[in-house]
C-alpha cells in the first residue's frame, strides 16, 4: 500500500503515502459458526495506536470485502471515528489526533468499541456492527500521517 514501516522499541511506525489509503489488520475476524466445529479466524480484534503528523484520518471497522477500497472509511465508513481535523466521512468527529486510541471489535457480541485517552479522561464510544461476514480494523490516512501501532498485547 506504499506505507514506509519501521519497528521501534514499543511500536511499529507506519508513515502514510498520499491518500486516502487504508492501513488494516492482516487478520480478519468473524462470528463463530453456530454449528460449532473448527474455526480458523478470530472473533475478536484489538489495536492500540496513535497518529501524529497530518491530522486528517479515520479509524473504523471495515468489511473484508472493502479492504481494497482505499476510500471506504473516508467516504462510506459507518463504524468508527473521524479525527477532528478531517472533512469527510459520516462518522463522529473526536479530538484524538496524537492520542492513544484503543479499538476492540468483538464479532461474537456484534460490536466495536473505541477508547481515546486524553490528559484527564477516556472518551469511549461503542458501535453495533451492521456487517455480515468477516471484518478488519482499519485506519484511513493521508500524506504525512504517522501511525504508531503498539506492539505486544495485540489480540
Amino acid at each position: 500500500r506504499g506505507f514506509t514501516v519501521s519497528v521501534e522499541a514499543e511500536a511499529v511506525r507506519a508513515m502514510s503515502p498520499d491518500g486516502p489509503v487504508l492501513l488494516h489488520t492482516l487478520l480478519a475476524a468473524d462470528k463463530k459458526p453456530e454449528s460449532g466445529g473448527q474455526w480458523s479466524i478470530p472473533s475478536r480484534l484489538r489495536w492500540k495506536f496513535k497518529v501524529t503528523g497530518n491530522s486528517s484520518w479515520q479509524v473504523g471497522v471495515v468489511p473484508e470485502s472493502e479492504c481494497e477500497n482505499q476510500r471506504y472509511l473516508y467516504g462510506e465508513g459507518v463504524v468508527g471515528l473521524t479525527a477532528a481535523g478531517t472533512y469527510a466521512a459520516e462518522m463522529e468527529k473526536v479530538d484524538m489526533h496524537g492520542r492513544w486510541v484503543e479499538v476492540v471489535c468483538d464479532c461474537e457480541r456484534g460490536s466495536a468499541s473505541f477508547a481515546v485517552e486524553t490528559d484527564d479522561r477516556v472518551i469511549s464510544r461503542k458501535h453495533l456492527l451492521p456487517f455480515v461476514g468477516p471484518v478488519r480494523l482499519a485506519i484511513s490516512t493521508f500524506n504525512g500521517c504517522e501511525v504508531f501501532l503498539q506492539r505486544g498485547r495485540a489480540r
